[in-house]
């Protein structure tokens, strides 16, 4: 133990990573739930419908590839 060491903030700190980091999982699982259910291409970032967008593209070649 430290006397200079606030425990009670380190311990609350400690608890709010944890919860931002169950969220950020239960998101991608979703988001995974998501594109196996209905296609890849369902959920997309917005930059992908920009000019020079290729994710919508690839995801319906075969390994990214033309075949």
């Amino acid at each position: 133990m430290n006397l200079f060491v606030d425990y009670d903030e380190l311990e609350t700190k400690k608890k709010e990573r944890l919860a931002k980091l169950e969220e950020e999982n239960r998101l991608q699982k979703t988001i995974l739930n998501i594109k196996d259910k209905y296609g890849k291409n369902m959920i997309l970032k917005g930059h992908d419908f920009e000019e020079g967008g290729t994710t919508r593209e690839r995801n319906q070649q075969i390994g990214g590839h033309k075949a």
